[in-house]
């Protein structure tokens, strides 16, 4: 697939797994896009870790570890814009900053809140009236780790010689936002949405909310009714009762 032009992965694809027989009617491609999706989030190729509320993805900043990691990202936003072409849905959830970014919505820090719901909780405090922020002696900076080498990357320029004082909180919890949920991914997410849009065009998509996307390309997902009635608790109320 990743060697096909856009229009050829615009046409029809007929699936056969080896070693069983069937025709492909819709079924086996379903079961192919499923399979795949499973793949994407596979920890062997270190492309995808796990948000906070550990049911949705999020680029892993240190997939460059897998030497072919952005080849990876573009076949995956290729995968799933064929996917979504031909109306089967997947077994993924992204974090809904890379929902928003794919319909070219404007990022918000609380988007991290289900990404890394620590940072959000600690940035969130930074902006109410009450915070001593200057009592943190933050600058506009993060340090990250670099297979143990600490590293000081800027949030703007000379953003390690500035301060972050209460007059200035608010952009710096926009630039922290921002670096976590694009700038610390950008080559990855870039890669994505290079490969989504040779299928499905941002024009196009933009037309949905961040909301409709993930339904599209997601679906509901699946209640298991056995679950559901074990961990519920009914106050006031009985199953038998009319």
């Amino acid at each position: 697939m990743s060697h096909l032009t856009p229009d050829e992965l615009k046409g029809k694809i007929t699936v056969q797994f080896t070693g069983e027989r069937g025709q492909d009617v819709g079924g086996l491609t379903r079961d192919f896009f499923i399979e795949l999706s499973k793949e994407m989030f596979n920890a062997g190729y270190s492309l995808f870790c796990k948000s906070d509320n550990g049911s949705s993805y999020m680029p892993d900043a240190k997939s460059y570890v897998q030497p072919d990691h952005l080849r990876y990202f573009k076949f995956v936003g290729r995968a799933i814009a064929k996917a979504l072409f031909e109306g089967c849905n997947l077994e993924c959830y992204f974090v809904k900053s890379l929902y928003k970014m794919l319909i070219g919505q404007k990022l918000s820090f609380k988007d991290l809140e289900d990404f890394d719901n620590n940072l959000y909780v600690g940035l969130n405090w930074c902006l109410q009236p009450h915070s001593d922020i200057d009592a943190l002696y933050e600058t506009f900076s993060i340090t990250n780790d670099y297979f143990g080498r600490p590293e000081i990357v800027d949030l703007v320029p000379a953003g390690r010689d500035i301060d972050v004082t209460k007059d200035n909180k608010e952009y710096y919890v926009e630039r922290k936002a921002y670096f976590h949920l694009y700038k610390n991914v950008q080559q990855q997410i870039d890669s994505f949405l290079a490969g989504f849009y040779e299928i499905i065009p941002r024009d196009l998509i933009s037309v949905f909310t961040y909301k409709e996307l993930e339904l599209l390309i997601s679906g509901m997902p699946d209640f298991k009714i056995a679950d559901l009635k074990a961990s519920t608790n009914y106050n006031g109320y009985t199953a038998n009762s009319p």
